[in-house]
């Protein structure tokens, strides 16, 4: 069961990366929506590792992060949240 749900949970950032670039690809101004995107992203990396207590999940401010959060968005810091809170 546990490598079913680390393949889905796998799967399912492919899926939401894939659903990024696409997003950004369709935009007009590309360049624009991506460096929005990134903004929107990091900051909202910086307010969870800031206030983050309160959920229970705080995460550091590691490269690896940094970079999910840089190029994927806001919907990187929702799966790393949701990955730590239900796997």
């Amino acid at each position: 069961m546990d490598i079913l749900r680390m393949n889905a949970y796998w799967l399912l950032w492919g899926f939401i990366g894939l659903w990024v670039i696409l997003f950004y690809i369709r935009h007009k101004k590309k360049i624009r929506s991506f460096l929005l995107g990134s903004a929107t992203g990091l900051t909202s990396l910086v307010l969870l590792h800031i206030f983050g207590g309160a959920i229970g999940y705080a995460p550091t401010l590691s490269l690896t992060n940094i970079i999910l959060c840089g190029l994927l968005g806001i919907p990187a810091t929702v799966m790393m949240v949701l990955g730590e809170l239900f796997l």
